[in-house]
């Protein structure tokens, strides 16, 4: 795991960790609802609580946790399956796992080097486990094949800005994710005002 030798403050750290997490929450749901849409097949059903289990506990197995079981039992069936991995990785992401998620996304990037859903999760995921040179080497591998790809630009702007103390690189990575005419009206406001922010402000 690849650390840098000097750490952002906490208020530094915080928000990075709330801009990367805000950010994937918003792929990773996109994602998820295109991947239903596309795999009707896949789509999770939730069943009646088992007799006598208590309240907390139903509610609880009738969210994440069911679909992640669910997805388990899937994967028994089909442990290569590229789709049910990624919806995996997802489910982890989502719920703050991300060990776990990495897991999942080791082994798909490995079928889908060149996937940019693929990368760009894994470059979350990285930072979040503190490897900040891999979840660099994630963002760039996207860029390396798609040059206008905002959200890798956006996430890799944020890591130059936070994680890895280069403003003038994060600065010239907000400044591409504004000018984009790709970039959706969200991640250009949130780049304006990262661009206008400093570090710990």
């Amino acid at each position: 795991m690849t650390t840098t030798e000097t750490s952002p403050g906490p208020n530094a750290s915080g928000r990075m960790v709330l801009a990367f997490i805000a950010f994937a929450l918003v792929v990773i749901f996109a994602a998820s609802f295109v991947y239903r849409l596309e795999r009707p097949t896949l789509e999770v059903h939730q069943k009646k609580g088992a007799a006598g289990m208590p309240q907390g506990m139903d509610n609880a197995m009738n969210g994440p946790m069911r679909e992640v079981m669910e997805l388990m039992q899937k994967l028994q069936e089909n442990p290569d399956d590229p789709g049910l991995q990624m919806a995996m990785a997802e489910r982890f992401m989502a719920m703050g796992s991300y060990d776990r998620a990495k897991a999942f996304l080791d082994k798909l990037v490995k079928v889908r080097p060149d996937d940019p859903d693929v990368l760009n999760a894994l470059g979350v995921v990285r930072y979040n486990v503190n490897d900040l040179e891999g979840a660099k080497a994630a963002f760039e591998a996207i860029l390396a094949k798609d040059a206008e790809d905002y959200r890798a630009r956006f996430n890799l702007g944020l890591l130059y800005k936070y994680a890895l103390g280069e403003p003038e690189k994060a600065k010239e990575a907000l400044s591409a994710v504004i000018a984009s005419p790709k970039t959706d009206p969200e991640t250009r406001k949130t780049a304006q005002t990262e661009l206008e922010t400093k570090p710990g402000s």
